[in-house]
């Protein structure tokens, strides 16, 4: 997303309570000198829902370490993962961009595990030095694959659903029993958040993705 990237001080500036994490991630959605969009213009894209169907089976995965690498086949996506914290900006807290990564917010899920594992990247970036890992997250669509690697170890994802929400729609950080995935991003504009959730079918062997 074009927003700079935070600086490296999060050890001494996480905020260690709900309420701010809640705070930062409001702040982070919002992002910096821009308009929240009406009501009228927060839509769902059209035709990108995928049709109801029995709940697959998943076999029995090991849980996963810290994300080192997304990979999305159908996107042209493999981008490596750091992760991402809430860091005070003139005393105003706010989630941590990546830099050259896509980032895995540090109070999200593991791979593999039950609750949601939450990845945001940039959609365009002001700096030339950085990289704009999603992109092409756009071009995603219901039953595409998201591989999120834990060292050598994958874990494959379903992808479910294509929205768009409003920057301060903090409910799609949220984790339940069910073993999902949410990457967000910016639409070109900025104006909107573009968000793709996935729920997990099972490990991936090592290598990359077919």
């Amino acid at each position: 997303m074009a927003i700079k990237a935070a600086g490296g001080q999060r050890g001494s500036t996480l905020i260690a309570t709900g309420m701010v994490l809640a705070a930062g991630a409001i702040a982070w959605f919002g992002g910096e000198g821009q308009t929240p969009p009406s009501p009228a213009e927060t839509a769902t894209l059209p035709g990108r829902t995928a049709p109801a169907a029995a709940p697959a089976v998943v076999r029995a995965v090991s849980n996963g370490g810290l994300p080192t690498r997304i990979v999305v086949p159908s996107a042209g996506i493999d981008a490596p993962v750091v992760e991402v914290g809430v860091v005070l900006e003139g005393g105003v807290a706010r989630w941590e961009t990546a830099w050259q990564a896509a980032g895995h917010h540090l109070d999200s899920a593991m791979p593999g595990q039950p609750g949601n594992v939450v990845i945001s990247g940039h959609v365009s970036v002001a700096d030339r030095r950085n990289l704009a890992v999603f992109a092409t997250l756009n071009r995603v669509t219901p039953g595409d694959a998201v591989v999120v690697y834990a060292g050598a170890r994958g874990y494959r994802y379903i992808v479910e659903s294509i929205t768009v929400v409003e920057p301060d729609a903090v409910e799609v950080l949220r984790s339940d029993a069910r073993a999902t995935v949410t990457l967000v991003t910016c639409t070109p504009d900025l104006r909107h958040r573009l968000v793709v959730t996935g729920r997990l079918e099972g490990e991936d062997s090592p290598g990359d993705p077919a």
